[in-house]
């Protein structure tokens, strides 16, 4: 999988880009379609957003996705992955400032990379979805029930994902 992305357009977030796409690619080695991370500061209603896109709907698609992902989005059948990331909301939880107490964010770590591996991951297995199908079915994962506001089974997949290989991200991206 090829990802590509606008992270060192902002080096106050201090995020490894090169370090953070080889956790990726190591815990979510089976997305095949290019990912596109895309750090956005017009968002802010939400802290995250994917979008499986095909190409062709853009009137002018960024530079970026253009120069480095084209033959491999072309493979896949001219669609990639658009994983968006508030700006936001990440400087604001580079500042400490925990508006996700009740989100099951991976303890242990600095809050700031633990948020963004949790939200990373989330996002990531709505890629997975779209792909593969749901991997994490509410009957086996009960134990976050009571933890998990949205239960419809896209987001419950999500949700659970985020703390399952949010944590695996997380470590890996903190313990090199």
């Amino acid at each position: 999988m090829k990802i590509v992305s606008n992270i060192n357009q902002y080096p106050e977030l201090k995020i490894d880009e090169q370090h953070l796409k080889n956790c990726i690619r190591k815990h979510y080695s089976t997305i095949k379609a290019p990912i596109f991370i895309y750090v956005d500061k017009r968002l802010h209603l939400a802290h995250g957003l994917h979008r499986c896109a095909d190409y062709r709907g853009y009137r002018r698609l960024p530079s970026i996705v253009s120069e480095n992902i084209m033959p491999d989005i072309k493979k896949n059948k001219c669609h990639f992955h658009k994983v968006s990331l508030s700006y936001h909301y990440m400087i604001r939880a580079k500042n400490n400032r925990k508006d996700c107490e009740e989100w099951l964010i991976p303890k242990g770590f600095d809050y700031y990379y633990s948020y963004l591996m949790f939200l990373i991951s989330h996002e990531l297995q709505h890629a997975y979805q779209t792909e593969k199908g749901i991997q994490y079915k509410k009957k086996n994962w009960k134990q976050y029930a009571d933890r998990i506001v949205d239960h419809t089974p896209i987001e419950y997949d999500a949700e659970v994902a985020a703390v399952i290989k949010g944590s695996k991200l997380v470590r890996s991206y903190c313990e090199r």
